[in-house]
């Protein structure tokens, strides 16, 4: 990678190290001093020079969340997160949880556990991204959650372009709490139901903290919403293209006659014919095409805005207290998630459009037809497509102090994660000798697309295959730190610190025979036996990386202070050198002024370098003169690029806190990202728009699109600029009102076409970007009394709009999205030593719709990465504290 700095500032910061590293320590006591996340030094000033948010545990219990994906979907600096079902964009990242801060992209965010790293999950998005999964916590064991907005590769390295979130974990508890909670959709059989412990004891020194919880989670089908799926349908149904080819070879392009029976009537070549039976199931629909008419399938009622899931945490601290100061800690912890149904289509459709000939036994037409259809139709039972979501961590530190007083802090952090996935579809070997009467168990059904009444169960079993996939990721991390003060300067002490940390990490893929992608002699990818799905690559790569880093803290004045920090960090394929300078000026009693710029990186995840998966992905293809066909959903294969760069950024950020009385105060953040290098996938939808016949575009013999391959690459740049406000007023000793908003001044990014657009404000559904409204917001009121508190949190988040194109009854805008939840809550003494703690609540109190989205045909009609579908939520719990 080529070396990156900001104009001077890599010199500025290069001497500032160099200086204070000559002078020898200062061994003057120290003062109490706190951490904050994105930096290693300790300091006194809370309010330092990088902009972090702080949730503490009492504003994360007053949202009423039981779950982390939950509470992040409420944070203002977070958009376009995957922590909802979704079968259609989000198929294969079900069951888990993450973060995307500033839109920036799921890969962009870096998620520390107690300020360790964290393995990324195995399971991986549409567009290729990489993320840690966030279900692994357990809400219940979070003492508080630091949000660093700012890029932080010069602490921590690689991912952290975008900002950190740090969840800092609860330890040093003593007693024993027990909780157990109830939330149901008010016009819904949807509920969740949740039960959560902490005990912690010390003794000699050593102290034990222990949490777990267990989630069970009912589903909320489409069906119950049919607003928001329906959209949600194929045009391949059972239909047949009329190719006029006779048994001979020979074309015959006379009108065809069928004289008797279901398909009785006249056709002209190349018409689409409906299966007669089509509206004989609820969900068929006929769907007119240019020439005929075809039998489309209404699958969105089958599938789950939320799926049965049950979720499993535990977490357990262990600490010891050495006499001379020296602390040994561990960290264990386990989660198991499962989602238990997923239900998906019987079938999918046969993408290969299997041409079936005139004298097929049970063809009427006495002429060649393509299939335009899927084995398995409406009048199946739907075909589940469960996940395992399987996550292990130990984080085992020692720290301690010298005589000097001087600190050391080291840890071996070990975490692992396996993403299993299942699911249906048809072999495409055993579809075709059904079709010729090869069929079945014992190779003698014939199957009859014709009259979908005349399949057997035989048939069935021997055509259907359920696929299944392990993906295993891994990280061994070890960090040292050691920090304290260098020297005295006339406005007070140089402190500085110094680590090095090393990294392994690993990606392993297996899967079944039949779903293997497997390479023939020129290295080209042989098609798996399947009719839709397109495959996976097994893969078993590991990498390491090495870094340095420092950082120093100069009070140059009494009102002004500078902190550098540098970091080198050796990658197995390249190298990255990260400076970051940051000042904080006490500029009054009440105006704080701060600012800071630094360069970050994101090395390409070792899936995107090195595995060959497929995604299916709603798509519309084009028509010979130019215009949109009706989307379809097929393969798209996303293939590993070993050439890739890591991507790099240039990070600035200007800020103001201003206290206006002692319990107001406001902070307002202006930043930009310029993001160059950016790694990503070609999207599919841009791409076959650009050249419908390109080399990559799949299509039968008779035209008809089958799949589209797509590449990972360095795309050119994106800048991102925006502002963030937060306030707290401490109205009273009861009131306590907290505010947080964040605004995108532009997104400007370049498209794989070389296009440059606006992505702020759109849903972005034909480049790399997710929807990005511009504006997302809370307003949290607390009141604190002697035994009862109250809450009422106001969510915001603004409207957007799509360029896709639209039907006549369909809108461009999305419009913006409020909801209001309320929490009451009362303590009461049960004995001396123990109490209980009553909450109700209200989510989404006005019962709040998600707005509309077309997103194509076959997608669902709302956004998963930005509203919820639930709508008004009754929420009870109890918690016992002895």
């Amino acid at each position: 990678m080529k070396m990156t700095q900001l104009l001077t500032s890599k010199k500025i910061i290069a001497l500032s190290i160099s200086a204070a590293l000559t002078f020898s320590v200062n061994g003057q006591d120290k003062v109490e001093t706190i951490q904050v996340t994105g930096s290693y030094i300790k300091r006194t000033a809370v309010d330092a020079a990088e902009p972090v948010q702080v949730l503490d545990y009492n504003f994360i219990q007053s949202t009423g969340a039981t779950t982390v994906a939950e509470l992040i979907s409420k944070l203002a600096i977070s958009s376009g997160a995957e922590n909802q079902a979704d079968s259609y964009t989000q198929a294969s990242t079900q069951g888990t949880g993450n973060v995307n801060l500033r839109g920036l992209g799921l890969s962009s965010t870096l998620v520390l556990i107690n300020g360790r790293r964290q393995t990324i999950s195995g399971a991986i998005t549409n567009d290729g991204s990489v993320f840690v999964d966030t279900s692994h916590i357990p809400i219940d064991a979070i003492e508080q959650i630091e949000v660093l907005k700012e890029g932080a590769a010069s602490t921590y390295g690689s991912d952290a372009v975008a900002g950190v979130v740090n969840f800092i974990l609860r330890k040093d508890f003593e007693g024993f709490e027990i909780n157990a909670g109830i939330s149901k959709v008010t016009d819904s059989s949807q509920k969740d139901t949740d039960i959560g412990f902490l005990w912690g004891t010390e003794f000699n020194n050593t102290y034990i903290t222990v949490s777990g919880h267990y989630l069970d989670r009912t589903p909320l089908s489409t069906a119950d919403r049919p607003d928001l799926g329906d959209n949600a349908f194929s045009s391949l149904g059972n239909s047949f293209l009329l190719y006029p080819i006779q048994a001979d070879g020979s074309f015959d392009f006379s009108p065809i006659t069928v004289a008797e029976g279901p398909y009785a009537g006249t056709y002209a070549p190349f018409e689409n014919v409906a299966d007669p039976s089509c509206l004989d199931d609820e969900l068929g629909v006929l769907i007119p095409q240019a020439s005929g008419t075809r039998c489309g399938f209404n699958y969105g009622p089958i599938y789950n805005l939320v799926n049965t899931e049950t979720r499993t945490q535990l977490y357990t601290n262990i600490s010891h207290d050495f006499s001379g100061g020296t602390q040994l800690s561990a960290d264990l912890s386990w989660s198991s998630n499962k989602v238990k149904d997923n239900p998906q289509s019987p079938s999918y459709p046969d993408l290969t459009f299997p041409f079936i000939s005139s004298i097929h036994e049970g063809n009427p037409f006495g002429t060649g037809v393509i299939w335009l259809g899927r084995p398995l139709g409406a009048d199946q039972d739907p075909a589940l497509a469960p996940r395992k979501n399987e996550t292990f961590r130990a984080s085992f530190n020692l720290a301690g102090s010298f005589e000097n007083n001087w600190g050391w802090d080291t840890a071996l952090t070990y975490s692992k994660n396996t993403y299993t996935q299942y699911q249906q579809d048809q072999l495409r070997s055993r579809l075709v000798a059904a079709l010729a009467g090869e069929g079945g168990l014992n190779n003698d059904e014939l199957f009859n697309p014709f009259d979908r009444t005349s399949i057997t169960d035989s048939i069935i079993e021997d055509f259907t295959h359920i696929t299944k996939s392990e993906k295993n990721t891994d990280l061994l991390a070890f960090d040292a730190v050691i920090d304290g003060r260098l020297f005295d300067m006339p406005a007070g002490p140089v402190n500085f610190a110094a680590g090095i940390q090393a990294r392994k990490e690993g990606f392993h893929v297996a899967t079944d025979d039949v779903y293997e992608i497997n390479y023939d002699a020129d290295g080209n990818p042989i098609p798996v036996d399947l009719i839709f799905l397109a495959g996976l690559s097994e893969v078993d790569v590991d990498r390491t990386s090495f870094a340095l880093f420092a950082e120093s803290l100069l009070p140059v004045s009494d009102n002004i202070e500078v902190t550098a920090a540098v970091r080198y960090e050796k990658l197995e394929n390249d190298s990255s050198f990260d400076p970051k300078i940051a000042l904080r000026w006490q500029a009054s009693e009440k105006l704080i002024v701060r600012a800071s710029a630094s360069t970050a990186f994101r090395e390409a995840s070792l899936s995107q370098m090195n595995a060959t998966a497929a995604t299916i992905n709603g798509i519309s293809d084009f028509n010979p003169d130019g215009s949109a066909k009706s989307p379809a959903f097929v393969g798209v294969l996303a293939r590993g690029n070993e050439d890739l760069k890591p991507e790099q950024s240039k990070n600035y950020n200007l800020g103001l806190i201003f206290k206006a009385t002692s319990s107001l105060d406001f902070k307002i953040d202006y930043w930009r990202v310029d993001y160059t290098d950016l790694i990503t996938v070609e999207n599919a939808q841009g791409k076959i728009a650009d050249d419908p016949n390109g080399e990559d575009i799949i299509r039968t013999a008779a035209g008809l699109l089958s799949a589209i391959e797509v590449d990972y690459f360095n795309s050119s740049s994106v800048t991102v600029k925006g502002i963030d406000i937060e306030s707290v007023w401490k109205i009273n000793d009861q009131f306590n009102l907290t505010f947080n908003a964040s605004h995108f001044l532009t997104y400007e990014l370049t498209k794989d076409n070389g296009e440059v657009v606006e992505a702020a404000g759109s849903f972005n559904y034909d480049n790399f970007a997710r929807s990005l409204p511009e504006d997302k917001a809370t307003l949290n009121l607390n009141w604190v009394g002697e035994s009862q508190r109250a809450s009422v949190n106001v969510n915001y988040i603004s409207s957007y709009e799509t360029a896709i194109a639209l039907p006549e009854n369909e809108s461009a805008k999305i419009d913006s999205f409020t909801t209001v939840d309320t929490q009451y809550s009362a303590t009461f003494g049960i004995t001396e030593e123990s109490e209980a703690t009553i909450t109700l609540g209200i989510k989404n109190l006005l019962d709040e719709a998600p707005p509309r989205v077309f997103n194509g045909f076959g997608n669902l009609s709302y956004d998963p990465k930005q509203h919820s579908p639930l709508g008004r939520v009754f929420f009870a719990k109890a918690k016992f504290a002895f």
